[in-house]
């Protein structure tokens, strides 16, 4: 990222990174820098810091009066109020300053803190754009690294790494291995695929995008709002049921995308009208994902040890649970969206 480096590039790599986020912002309605902008600026003497006041990566380019905070998260999730605290701390120091906040994870998770999320194949598709491009103008010492860490962030990082899918075939073909072996399968692929199976199996939830970490569905019956959505999924719905499966567990939230602000601030008025059912609303409501609802649904202890089979049978009993108990209640609430719907048209 640093103009200054040895690496030969210039700010190349930068400018294309910030560009990416400038794009991201825009679909998104995060405020940000946009493209034009980072266009006229002159990054050779940005700063490029690690770990400043715990911060992973600050970008400073003190000329063109512009500071980038980037949260990087590749084993562990979201810690909402330290990314509040960055953000707070940021703005503070740098009240003057154009910034962009990015989330950079394995899968390009969402924060609720507004951060402007961002994933490791984006970042490997920069390289592999840098690569093409610069290949005949960079030193052989320079390009036969940028290509050793670009095929490290895929080994190693990205979810489609042939490391882990080995050792998904590996423990499929043999379920009885020792325990060392058992002890390293990949645990949430397994989960993700039990999930994608009940729900396609279920007559009364619809699939949406998913990944490893996160497996999205609506029920039909709450399938009532526009789909007028932007920059999450590609169905563009703005109320989604999150399964987060996480290395700690599985959990599941209810919510409300980023989308045309008056759809966000009625479903915001629904659940603002029922505290006790939706858990986590008693909060300023945020421009891009909002969590309405969270339910913890099974802790790894439950299931580390379990075959893939009796996860399946555990998740059925617990998705069973949830649409007899909670999930008619809030069914009842998210229904008076269609009501207002229906009212504002006569």
């Amino acid at each position: 990222m640093n103009p200054n480096e040895s690496h030969e590039l210039g700010d190349y790599f930068l400018t294309s990174f910030l560009k990416k986020i400038a794009f991201k912002a825009s679909e998104l309605g995060i405020d940000s820098p946009s493209i034009v902008d980072i266009d006229s600026w002159n990054l050779d003497e940005a700063e490029v810091l690690r770990e400043w006041r715990n911060i992973d990566i600050l970008v400073k380019v003190d000329k063109e009066r512009f500071v980038c905070v980037i949260e990087n998260k590749i084993q562990s999730g979201e810690h909402s109020k330290q990314l509040r605290r960055y953000k707070n701390m940021i703005q503070k120091e740098y009240a003057n300053y154009k910034k962009s906040f990015v989330y950079l994870t394995v899968e390009g998770d969402p924060s609720e803190s507004e951060y402007i999320p961002m994933k490791y194949s984006e970042i490997d598709s920069i390289i592999e754009q840098l690569i093409d491009i610069k290949k005949n103008k960079l030193g052989t010492e320079v390009l036969t690294f940028i290509i050793h860490y670009r095929e490290m962030l895929r080994r190693y990082i990205m979810e489609d790494s042939r490391i882990q899918e080995m050792c998904r075939k590996i423990y499929k073909q043999h379920k009885t291995a020792l325990n060392l072996i058992f002890r390293y399968s990949d645990r949430r692929s397994d989960i993700k695929e039990c999930l994608v199976k009940i729900i396609e199996k279920d007559p009364d939830l619809v699939l949406d995008d998913c990944t490893k970490s996160y497996i999205r569905f609506i029920p039909e019956n709450l399938d009532i709002v526009p789909k007028r959505g932007k920059g999450w999924t590609k169905t563009r719905r703005m109320l989604l049921f999150e399964f987060n499966n996480n290395p700690k567990g599985l959990d599941l939230h209810l919510i409300i995308g980023p989308g045309p602000k008056e759809i966000r601030e009625k479903l915001y008025g629904i659940a603002r009208g029922n505290l006790g059912l939706f858990n986590r609303s008693n909060r300023r409501l945020f421009s891009t994902w909002f969590r309405i609802y969270t339910k913890a649904i099974l802790r790894l202890e439950e299931y580390e040890d379990k075959e893939v089979g009796e996860i399946k049978k555990l998740l059925e009993g617990k998705i069973m649970k949830f649409k007899i108990s909670d999930l008619p209640k809030i069914e009842n609430e998210i229904k008076k969206f269609g009501m207002s719907q229906t009212l504002s048209a006569r």
